[in-house]
C-alpha cells in the first residue's frame, strides 16, 4: 500500500504582509519548515552576539507596549520559564534577532 503522500507547503507570497506572514507560521511549525528546507538555521552569529553584548551593557530607557492574545502571553510566560528568563528579555531578544534579519534583507 502507498503511503500518502504530504501535502505541500503554499509559501506566502513575496512582499506578503505581516498578517499573511503571521498566518504562515502559526500554521506550521517551525521542525517542519527546517526539515523541508524552507527555511534554514543562521551559523554566523557573530553579528548577533555583538548586539547582544552591546544591548546588555546598555540601560532599557524606553518602553514599547505590544498587545498579543492571551494564548500567545501563556506561550511566551511559558517558553520564558523554559529559558529561565523573564518573559520581556526573551520578547526583546526576539525583537533584537528580527532586527537583524530584517537588516541583512536587500
Amino acid at each position: 500500500m502507498k503511503k500518502p503522500k504530504a501535502p505541500s507547503i503554499r509559501l506566502p507570497r513575496t512582499g506578503a504582509g505581516y498578517e499573511e506572514l503571521a498566518d504562515f507560521f502559526d500554521r506550521h511549525a517551525s521542525t517542519e519548515l527546517l526539515r523541508k528546507r524552507i527555511v534554514e538555521p543562521d551559523p554566523d552569529r557573530e553579528d548577533i552576539d555583538r548586539m547582544l553584548l552591546e544591548y546588555w551593557k546598555r540601560p532599557n530607557t524606553r518602553q514599547l507596549n505590544v498587545r498579543v492574545p492571551a494564548r500567545a502571553k501563556q506561550l511566551i510566560d511559558k517558553l520564558a520559564k523554559r529559558s529561565t528568563v523573564q518573559a520581556s528579555t526573551l520578547v526583546r531578544l526576539w525583537v533584537i534577532e528580527g532586527m537583524r534579519r530584517e537588516a541583512m534583507k536587500p
